[in-house]
Parts: C-alpha cells; structure tokens; sequence
C-alpha cells in the first residue's frame, strides 16, 4: 500500500495531466508528474550543444531536488548504453532511497545475472528492454546493439525478480521502424516464453524509417491480450505516421488522428528531463529550459547543484514553443504513462 506521501503526490500528478490537456499557461501550475534522468545521450534527436558532465552527487542532488519540490515523483532513467555501470544502479539506489518509484530504459548491454540482482536489491520497479527482432541482423538494424544483451537482460530480470520474491515489471519494447515488423510476432512469442510481463511498441523520435504495415497493426490492436501494452491513441497514429513520413519530429498535426489534433501536446507540463551534460527540458526538439547545469559542481565540497524548481520557473518559454508546436509526438519516452501497470501500462 502507498504511503500517504504517495498519495498526495499521486493526486498532484494528476491535477499536473488535468492542467496540461487543459493548455495551462503558468510553468506553476504545470508542475511535472515524471522525471526523466538520461544518463547517456547518445540517442538523442539532436545536437543540445556542449555542457559538462553531472557528477554522481550532482545527479543525488537533483534528486533530492525535485522530491522537495515535488514529492516521491515517478522516475524514469534512461540508460541505453550504460545501464550495467555503476551511475545506473547508484541513481536507482538513490531514487529509490527517496521513495520515488524508479524505471530503467536500455538496450540490455551490461544486464548480467549479478547485475539484475543488483537493480532489484536496490528497488527497480519496472525494467523496460529494447528488442527489435529475434535474429542478431534485424535486433542490430533496429536497436544497434546486440540481442545477446538484450535477451539476457530481460531472462536475468526474470530470474532476479523470482529470486528475491520482488516487485519488478519486466516490459519488452520494440522499436516500430524497419525491419522491426518482419520479426514482431516471434518477438511477441519469445518475450511471452521468456517471462516478460508485456511487450509495449515504440514510434520513433522522428518520422522516417516507419513500416507500413496496417495489417499487422489492426492484428494486434484488438484490445483482448493484457500482454499487449498498446496505446490506443498510438495505435490510430501509427498508420499515419507510416505513410507520412516527413523526417521530422513524430507526426505533422495536419495528418494526425483529429483527437491529437484537438490537444495541446501532453509532454510540456508534465514531464521534466535531465540530461547526463546538465540539460533540463520537457521536449528535446526545442531549445531547453536550462543548460550546463553541472558546472562548476565537480562533487565535491560544493553545497549546491541542479535546483529543479528554481530552473523550472524560467520554463515559459519552452513550454509556449512546446504549446505552438504543430507535430504530434508518440515515442513512449515523451508519452506519459503509469509505473504501475497491472495490463497496459
């Protein structure tokens, strides 16, 4: 059972979704439900400029940060390429230390057997792997890592959780870009057989590289199998996005479904991120909100670090660009979603 603390900050975020489908003005009153920590930046859509990097206690700062403007806030540490070092587990630790429900995104590179008892031990909630295919080629053309890490990450997670008698949803989330459809119903059959608690597809960043295939889509789209975490609204979008791909973020509002085009955008307000060169942000395609915020703070003897709130209030800017933005985004990184799913999460 959550601690009242929990439930307050539950019904916060709550009135935070409320507020930003509403189009609110105020960065006050569009206080963010999630925070996202990407620890690497290698995946990014685009070039933020130089910055230094967060230190490790400038990453616990933040942290302490956002709780005591926010309260246990849902995390979200995206570590493509480095969830096997030691910054992954330390900020997990942490955030779990500080009550805050904690997910990790990756490619499974680095997610041995020690490794995922680790990450349970220090209080992972949910483990999000990216498959893009069943074959070494297509995993590599779709995800650019190798499917040994990403297999074993998910098998190791499985077998940690059992283990430890653990709380950890284990989620496979292919990457919808080709060759990813020649393959998505053997990788829907292995993450079944391997244990996995749901398979979740994931539009890209931009539009290109979409597969066109509605056949596939509308066989899957029948709302019947629990393990099947798709998102109606995505699932609309996703047969526009594959014959209207323009390169550019998501999809043009002028293709999307009429729902996504009678809202504002669900990021601006609602989701804060943090990136590993001290970038603060709600959407990547737009200039951030702060930059630099690690420097002149090496970790050591230094009483300051990233103030989240303080920054936030300087985010009128972005979240008006955000507001006037005509493209409809679906990556999952952007959407906001709960870190409790019980079917869909």
């Amino acid at each position: 059972m959550r601690t009242l603390e929990h439930r307050v900050a539950a019904a916060r975020a709550a009135w935070r979704r409320l507020a930003a489908r509403r189009g609110g003005r105020s960065p006050a009153r569009l206080a963010p439900a999630r925070l996202v920590l990407r620890l690497d930046e290698g995946d990014l859509p685009g070039s933020l400029g130089p910055g230094s990097p967060l230190s490790p206690v400038a990453w616990q700062r933040a942290l302490v940060s956002a709780v005591d403007w926010l309260g246990p806030v849902p995390v979200t540490v995206l570590a493509q390429r480095s969830a096997g070092g030691p910054l992954a587990g330390e900020v997990v630790r942490f955030a779990h230390r500080l009550e805050c429900p904690t997910e990790l995104s990756t490619d499974g590179t680095g997610i041995d057997a020690r490794r995922a008892l680790d990450l349970v031990d220090r209080g992972l909630r949910r483990l999000q792997v990216l498959v893009g295919g069943v074959s070494a080629e297509v995993h590599r053309a779709v995800v650019g890592a190798e499917l040994e890490a990403a297999t074993g990450a998910v098998q190791a997670a499985v077998a940690a959780r059992a283990e430890r008698g653990a709380r950890l949803d284990v989620e496979v989330l292919v990457p919808w870009r080709a060759p990813a459809h020649t393959e998505l119903r053997a990788v829907l059959g292995w993450a079944r057989q391997a244990g996995a608690d749901g398979l979740r597809l994931a539009p890209p960043w931009r539009g290109e590289g979409v597969p066109l295939d509605p056949e596939l889509l509308d066989s899957l789209d029948d709302g019947a199998d629990p393990f099947l975490r798709l998102d109606p609204a995505v699932m609309a979008a996703l047969p526009a996005l594959g014959a209207h791909q323009d390169g550019g973020p998501g999809l043009a509002k002028a293709h999307a479904p009429a729902a996504r085009r009678r809202v504002p955008c669900p990021v601006g307000g609602q989701r804060l991120e943090l990136t590993a060169h001290g970038r603060l942000l709600s959407c990547p395609f737009h200039p951030p909100i702060a930059q630099d915020l690690g420097a002149g703070d090496p970790g050591a003897g230094d009483a300051g670090g990233p103030d989240l709130a303080r920054a936030w209030r300087e985010a009128g800017p972005h979240l008006a660009a955000i507001r006037a933005c005509d493209r409809a985004c679906l990556a999952p990184e952007l959407a906001p979603r709960s870190l409790f799913p019980t079917s869909a999460g």
